[in-house]
């Protein structure tokens, strides 16, 4: 027996296709609302910011130990790492020994250098006065550190015999020139200055938090060779980061204070808001060249608005200085 369905074909032409596009407007209005109940401003390369202190070595040498890992929290005064000094006991002794001779030598020339001259009775002649011209020539220069005692001893007889008679002696104090009392007093603060610094090294064997916060540690290992000065670590407080974000000054209306933002570091999604919109430091130069980027090239961000967004804590990331992401803010 046949059945007729030309109606029912009949009415789901009918009918059926009206649904098809009823249900396809329902759809795109489904998408529309959403996208513009969710419409998101992106601002690429914004950089995590924040106030930190650079804790630095006081003298060289190599890391040899590391206490605290990235993004540990620490406290003032604790120790952050070890280091070998370059300066040895042997080293100190060297320079102590160096600044008290060089203290008694500045000494003798405030003074005067006494030395004692023997005078020579009878005789005489130009022979004579020649061997006492020589002697007490070889005599000055061996009191400045020139000559030998032999050569001294040698003008002494040569003299002696030139003359005929008994030998007398007296002091001689020779006063030291200005100038040598003032070389004398420069090697002195020389040799203070570095006897200081050696002794400061040899005690800057530890690295420590100079206030509390969170450590980021520098581009150092175990094993690594530091200057005196150099930065080892970092130290920021973690409620004390933000992110700075730029975007055009177009995008003003579209911004304001409180604003949610959503943006990713350390592979985990934040969820944070705009805390402060500054304006732009420099205005747009209408002089600019063609093909240039402005009259302060260095500063690409000088005309832009600077968005400052709030990084709220969390146990599991560690959020560090110059960390660059992407923020959407969320238009709706």
């Amino acid at each position: 027996m046949e059945v007729d369905i030309s109606d029912k074909v009949r009415a789901f032409i009918n009918y059926g296709f009206a649904a098809l596009l009823l249900a396809a407007f329902l759809c795109a209005g489904a998408v529309w609302l959403y996208q513009s109940s969710h419409r998101t401003l992106s601002i690429v390369e914004a950089e995590v910011a924040g106030h930190v202190v650079q804790t630095r070595t006081r003298a060289a040498g190599t890391i040899m130990e590391i206490l605290v890992k990235d993004g540990d929290s620490v406290k003032q005064g604790q120790v952050l790492a070890k280091i070998k000094v370059k300066v040895s006991p042997e080293q100190i002794q060297q320079l102590e020994e160096y600044l008290a001779l060089s203290k008694r030598n500045l000494e003798e020339l405030n003074t005067g250098i006494t030395t004692v001259q023997p005078i020579f009775g009878g005789g005489g002649g130009a022979d004579a006065e020649a061997a006492r011209a020589r002697y007490e020539k070889v005599q000055f220069l061996y009191d400045m550190g020139a000559v030998s005692a032999n050569e001294r001893d040698e003008a002494e007889a040569a003299y002696q015999a030139a003359m005929s008679g008994g030998v007398s002696y007296q002091t001689v104090t020779r006063p030291g020139s200005p100038e040598a009392i003032s070389r004398a007093e420069f090697q002195v603060r020389q040799a203070e200055a570095a006897l200081a610094s050696a002794r400061q090294a040899s005690g800057a064997t530890e690295v420590t938090a100079p206030v509390d916060g969170v450590a980021y540690l520098a581009d150092v290992r175990e094993g690594s060779e530091v200057r005196a000065g150099e930065p080892v670590f970092r130290i920021g407080a973690a409620e004390d980061m933000w992110l700075e974000a730029y975007t055009d000054l177009a995008n003003r209306d579209f911004i304001y204070v409180g604003q949610m933002v959503s943006y990713v570091l350390d592979g985990k999604e934040f969820l944070g808001s705009i805390a402060e919109i500054q304006e732009p430091t420099e205005a747009i130069s209408t002089n600019t060249l063609q093909g240039t980027e402005g009259v302060r090239p260095d500063a690409p961000y000088a005309d832009k608005l600077t968005l400052r967004i709030s990084i709220p804590a969390r146990e599991d990331v560690v959020v560090r200085p110059a960390q660059r992401t992407t923020v959407r803010v969320h238009l709706d």
